[in-house]
């Protein structure tokens, strides 16, 4: 029997996920004008950590190395169990921290083409689903899901496409109106540690050629971190 659109979607949240992990990444921001490229790089730290007790599941931060003009910026979030996400801006050059709301999470994060709702994991719950069918991306056979959001999001609906061998999504369509696309996300490859998937190269690309690739240099399943790391006074003196 073929799996539904449902059966899909749970297949990829019920993936294993290690307790903790610390990945480097590194940004590269690609704008296009009157023919020519221009590129920034930009590279920092995701700490990520999941809870199987209390209100959270999920808590990551992510601390900005380069360039010097950004070194210390920093992004806190926790996930709660029903799916919701809290969000925590740090600048150094303020000394303080700041409360992403809900409004807010559809702009820019760091001047890359992805958006704080890109960074996310929205529940199946927040969304109607639909399974139109199988096609071939980049030589992989995928399923391809439908998504309409049931609760507040930036897109009017993402078309996604899911591995069907390794469970994993090769690609998102982010739709502005049914007919019209505003960007496009292609996760290029994976990589297997410790028996934990995690994605090498995503890149997000907008309809104008303009686009951010994002490369995970180094993926450590399994790491020993303090919870203390993913709490707000922590966030206000990660400089």
């Amino acid at each position: 029997m073929d799996p539904t659109a449902v059966d899909i979607m749970r297949r990829i949240k019920s993936a294993p996920k290690p307790k903790s992990s610390v990945s480097e990444i590194r940004l590269e921001i690609i704008r296009k004008k009157a023919g020519k490229e221009k590129r920034r790089i930009r590279s920092f730290t995701r700490y990520e950590k999941q809870f199987f007790s209390g209100d959270y599941k999920k808590k990551q931060l992510l601390r900005f190395q380069e360039p010097k003009s950004v070194q210390g910026t920093t992004l806190l979030s926790w996930t709660k169990i029903n799916g919701t996400t809290e969000q925590w801006f740090f600048l150094p050059k303020l000394k303080a921290s700041k409360q992403i709301k809900t409004r807010e999470k559809g702009k820019s994060f760091m001047g890359t083409d992805f958006i704080y709702e890109d960074l996310e994991n929205r529940e199946i719950k927040d969304d109607s689903l639909t399974l139109e069918g199988l096609e071939m991306i980049d030589g992989y056979s995928c399923y391809v899901v439908r998504t309409f959001p049931r609760i507040e999001s930036s897109y009017w609906g993402t078309k996604v496409y899911v591995d069907e061998k390794i469970w994993q999504i090769r690609k998102i369509e982010f739709l502005e109106d049914e007919n019209k696309m505003e960007k496009t996300l292609y996760i290029r490859g994976y990589s297997e540690e410790s028996g934990f998937w995690s994605p090498t190269v995503l890149k997000m690309t907008r309809v104008n050629g303009n686009h951010t690739i994002m490369t995970i240099d180094s993926f450590k399943p399994n790491a020993d971190l303090d919870d203390q790391i993913f709490t707000e006074s922590f966030l206000n003196r990660s400089e």
